[in-house]
């Protein structure tokens, strides 16, 4: 699970980082290579996150509403944080 679990702070630093910084860049300051940069970076690590909550899922770590509610997460800004948060949990009541 603690795979899944660093999958989940990285995802949300990368997402936060590509909603924060690299898109203001991009369209307050016209730097478009932020987003050309952090954009393919956030997207390979939303990749594996999904991947380790697919593993995870598969191997009865979490339930399938566990499952959604992860990949839900993901598509808000510092839900990846809860998410870990969640996960957190979820290790040291089991």
């Amino acid at each position: 699970m603690t795979g899944l679990m660093r999958a989940a702070v990285l995802e949300a630093w990368t997402l936060l980082s590509l909603f924060a910084v690299a898109m203001p860049l991009k369209h307050v300051f016209g730097v478009p290579e932020a987003v050309s940069l952090v954009g393919p970076i956030h997207g390979l690590a939303f990749m594996v996150f999904l991947w380790f909550v697919v593993r995870s899922w598969a191997e009865g770590l979490i339930d399938w509403i566990g499952a959604l509610r992860l990949f839900a997460g993901a598509f808000v800004p510092l839900g990846g944080f809860f998410n870990e948060r969640w996960l957190r949990r979820q290790a040291e009541m089991s």
